[in-house]
């Protein structure tokens, strides 16, 4: 009584893959983080693109970059840390489900994607961290 039967058709697997893959992406980020410790001060600026950010924050070891749910389906920008003098350095990351995570603190980073002609950006600044540029 009660319990109804399992259906294992064609289309319930595909809805289970649906479910594991939403299981997956709500997965946590990193275990043993504190969440008192976690520094949300972070500004995300640019225009209307699919990959904008949602938010970025650190726990003072690591950024975390949260990226939109269709992340997934479309390209993930490469991050460079860009210092005082306006230079631009490709920093190392890796990918956890919709975060990028880096292995470093920075006042200002921009993600980029399209060539000279096309490039879009958006820029993440720590509050409170922003590099002075020389010359003002």
């Amino acid at each position: 009584h009660g319990i109804g039967k399992l259906d294992l058709s064609a289309g319930c697997a595909d809805r289970l893959a649906r479910a594991n893959a939403a299981a997956a992406s709500a997965a946590p980020v990193a275990s043993g983080l504190d969440l008192a410790a976690l520094n949300f001060r972070y500004r995300i600026e640019g225009g209307r693109v699919p990959w904008k950010p949602v938010r970025a924050f650190d726990d003072s070891a690591q950024v975390f970059i949260e990226f939109p749910h269709q992340i997934a389906q479309g390209e993930m920008p490469p991050l460079f840390v860009t210092g005082a003098a306006g230079d631009a350095e490709l920093v190392n990351y890796r990918v956890q489900g919709r975060y990028m995570v880096v292995d470093r603190l920075f006042a200002a980073a921009e993600l980029r994607l399209g060539d000279k002609r096309s490039e879009q950006r958006v820029r993440i600044v720590r509050d409170g961290a922003e590099p002075r540029r020389r010359g003002r």
